[in-house]
């Protein structure tokens, strides 16, 4: 009854889905290495050290001279 990727949907895999989405959204900030890094970190962040909780959210961002939403988006 609920579509793909709502929470109580029991027949579609929902960390696949949100993996997918994650990775998506997160190359529009991150170098690919990096987001795998950090991706990385945040599913496995029950096992991080104090040392890398503090900088689980530490990284470089890829600035665009354009909004993603401006038409004038070029990649």
């Amino acid at each position: 009854m609920f579509p793909a990727g709502h929470s109580r949907n029991t027949n579609s895999n929902l960390r696949d889905i949100l993996l997918h989405k994650n990775h998506l959204f997160g190359r529009l900030a991150l170098d690919e290495s990096e987001l795998k890094e950090k991706m990385s970190m945040l599913n496995s962040i029950e096992t991080l050290s104090n040392k890398d909780l503090l900088r689980v959210y530490e990284c470089k961002l890829n600035l665009r001279k354009y909004s993603i939403d401006d038409e004038k988006y070029t990649e």
